[in-house]
């Protein structure tokens, strides 16, 4: 019963929209929001903002050259030696 009444109250919308432009008039300019919808990543300018600041500041970090830990041993001198020479 409800899609009937859903299809016959569509129905009646298109009608009097074809009406209105048989005359030359408009359409109606916007639906009628039923609900709130909240802002989406995509629409919402203070995230958009925040997203293209954070991208700005990470686009010329290079990660750091990872070492061993061996080799961060024997440049760390006498006192590590024991540990470096260990296998």
């Amino acid at each position: 019963m409800s899609r009937q009444n859903k299809n016959a109250r569509n129905r009646a919308r298109a009608k009097s929209i074809t009406m209105m432009h048989q005359k030359g008039e408009k359409g109606p300019a916007k639906t009628i929001p039923k609900h709130t919808k909240r802002w989406t990543y995509r629409s919402n300018p203070v995230l958009s903002k925040l997203r293209a600041e954070a991208l700005k500041a990470t686009a010329g970090f290079e990660p750091p050259e990872k070492t061993s830990g061996k080799e961060i041993l024997r440049k760390a001198g006498k006192a590590a030696s024991d540990f470096a020479d260990r296998d």
